[in-house]
């Protein structure tokens, strides 16, 4: 959880891996697998399901 919350406060992948004493690409990968879904809202002007 500290992992996502320093993420989503604008910590950069390499400072949270620093600081937790692994690799970025570590980190990058729970915050892909664990952060929230952020879903884009439908496009205006694209219809719906015609």
């Amino acid at each position: 959880m500290a992992i996502l919350r320093a993420r989503e406060e604008g910590a950069t992948f390499g400072a949270i891996a620093e600081a937790a004493g692994t690799s970025s690409q570590a980190v990058q990968e729970i915050v892909r697998r664990h952060a929230p879904v952020k879903r884009s809202e439908p496009k205006a002007g694209v219809a719906g399901g015609a």
